[in-house]
């Protein structure tokens, strides 16, 4: 009876050696909740132990650049021609704890900002201005939405306008021919 309680002993004594130590990645963070309250404990790369049964980490994260998976957004320019915009977009977490707790939904949340902004946007432009100003579109939107997730804890990198369609005819932004956008306009 001795040994089978010794045994039992060893084994949990084991599993929860076991389960304090972690590992976190070169690029990652994460945030060490004690009994379930954030105290400010951050794990920065490499080994670390925890304290068995008291402390867990609630968060995991790479601080490196991300895409942000935007899907083809249909938006309506200034001379209220139906478009079909597409964007890449970059984004990192430069504050972890920000990101965790301050949004319930981090990338969702992201996702309608973006599209939001991204239409606010181009419901300011005319057709023949998409052509030319897809740098400043990009940087606009960069800038517009650093501010509004800054309290989020999230930096936007870079955001580019790939292309754009009207109707099925997908548009490089590159170059205009102005009797083109007149035929579409029609």
């Amino acid at each position: 009876m001795y040994q089978y309680f010794l045994m039992v002993l060893f084994a949990i004594t084991g599993v929860s050696l076991a389960s304090s130590v972690k590992i976190v990645r070169q690029g990652d963070e994460a945030l060490v909740e004690i009994f379930g309250k954030y105290d400010r404990k951050k794990l920065e790369p490499g080994l670390t132990f925890l304290i068995p049964f008291v402390e867990t980490v609630a968060y995991k994260q790479t601080l490196r650049e991300q895409i942000l998976n935007l899907p083809p957004q249909q938006c309506t320019t200034r001379d209220r021609l139906a478009i079909t915009v597409d964007f890449i977009v970059y984004w990192r977490i430069i504050d972890l704890e920000k990101a965790s707790y301050k949004v319930q939904n981090l990338k969702e949340a992201m996702l309608n900002m973006l599209i939001l902004s991204i239409r606010t946007h181009i419901a300011t432009l005319a057709l023949e201005e998409l052509y030319t100003a897809r740098n400043e579109i990009n940087n606009a939107l960069v800038e517009e939405l650093d501010t509004t997730t800054d309290p989020w804890g999230v930096k936007f990198t870079r955001v580019e306008l790939r292309d754009f369609a009207i109707g099925s005819k997908v548009i490089q932004p590159t170059s205009i021919d102005r009797k083109e956008v007149q035929k579409l306009r029609a």
